[in-house]
């Protein structure tokens, strides 16, 4: 548990390069597409708290479509912070991937559709991906060689920039994940980040795969005595009648142990607050999670859930470090702590579920049980 703003999300941009189909971006409701002033990101640079250890550089936009990026990028790094970045990948040129890299990015993610290397299997923009991928490796491997264990080639343990993976698996493409291993070793990847799809329409919510373990509770941390403790030893994973058997335990409803690790997802719990965390928007608002960045339709099983975004406060003209400690953003951290809001994504009951403006307990907006962050569902680098 953090009360110090240790993360520090900022969105430089709502506008993005691609429309893809099925992005959260395609079903906002009241939003604009802008570039984040230079004169708001200054301030927020110049203002955030000096217990900020990381700059986040992503949101809902693709941050390189920013003209002024790289300067955005070069201050975080002259304010002493670690910097990170979410891009889809297709402005990963040899010439961007160089600055990158001149500039001491600390870790990059890419947003990849299909690990898939077969002709043909390919999905969106993951081909000119996979070539900028390859790419910004050679030019990595310049700034700090590296070999099959991941070491430079002076033996030090540190790359030039770690290089993460970011993957929305669904119906359609869950089957890629046998892709993963090959994947990454052929990409050098350090760090990959799968999520689950966050739908938005009745087409999405076909391909999510997480019906059931909401419904069912499935290794969620709540305590059900009910449940039958089955203990599974590391075994060959490989083998098919393992793999098959082990499939169906995983489904089960039991307390699931490999190798006496219980397995277990953080459930009505969340992270953005728990690590500290704090997102700007590209017009300065300030927001605790991802889910508040921005107004959006969803959707939650058969209906149409609307969730409003929320803000604290905008940088344009209060200080960041004014803004987390601020009584009310204080207040609602402290309130997400105890997340003793109404458990909408497991309710059929009221209408209250399909907005996050009020709930069953008596909470006021904005209200976090419907969100599938707090379940372990959806994940963010």
């Amino acid at each position: 548990m953090s009360e110090i703003m240790q993360k520090l999300y900022i969105e430089p941009t709502s506008r993005c390069n691609l429309h893809c189909k099925m992005c959260f971006r395609e079903t906002w409701v009241g939003e604009s597409f802008q570039d984040m002033d230079m004169e708001v990101f200054m301030n927020a640079m110049d203002t955030m708290p000096d217990s900020v250890e990381t700059v986040f550089f992503g949101g809902m936009g693709e941050p390189m479509f920013h003209p002024r990026f790289f300067e955005m990028l070069e201050t975080a790094k002259k304010k002493g912070k670690r910097a990170e970045l979410l891009t889809n990948g297709t402005l990963l040129t040899r010439e961007n991937s160089e600055r990158l890299l001149q500039l001491k990015l600390d870790r990059l993610w890419i947003s990849v559709d299909s690990l898939s290397e077969k002709e043909g299997e390919h999905k969106g923009h993951t081909p000119s991906v996979n070539k900028n991928i390859e790419i910004f490796n050679k030019l990595r491997a310049v700034y700090a060689p590296i070999n099959r264990s991941g070491s430079s080639s002076s033996g030090e343990s540190l790359m030039a920039c770690r290089l993460g993976i970011a993957f929305v698996i669904m119906k359609s493409n869950v089957a890629d994940l046998k892709n993963l291993p090959e994947y990454v070793r052929k990409n050098w990847v350090n760090d990959v980040n799968i999520s689950n799809l966050l739908p938005t329409d009745p087409n999405a919510q076909d391909e999510v795969l997480y019906e059931r373990l909401l419904g069912a509770d499935l290794h969620c941390d709540s305590v059900d005595e009910s449940r039958a403790r089955i203990s599974i030893p590391y075994m060959d994973w490989n083998d098919p009648v393992a793999c098959e058997a082990t499939s169906v335990l995983l489904g089960a409803y039991a307390d699931i142990s490999i190798g006496q690790q219980l397995l277990r997802r953080k459930n009505r719990w969340c992270r953005f607050i728990e690590e500290g965390n704090c997102f700007v928007r590209y017009d300065g608002d300030v927001s605790p999670c991802m889910m508040l960045l921005h107004s959006a339709r969803s959707q939650l099983y058969s209906d149409k859930r609307m969730i409003w975004h929320h803000s604290f406060g905008n940088v344009r003209s209060e200080r960041l470090d004014d803004i987390w400690a601020g009584e009310e953003y204080k207040a609602f951290r402290e309130r997400v702590r105890g997340f003793e809001f109404s458990p909408c994504l497991r309710c059929g009951g009221c209408d209250n579920r399909l907005e996050n403006c009020e709930d069953c307990f008596g909470n006021g907006a904005p209200t976090c049980g419907g969100c599938l962050w707090s379940e372990g569902i959806i994940t963010c680098p």
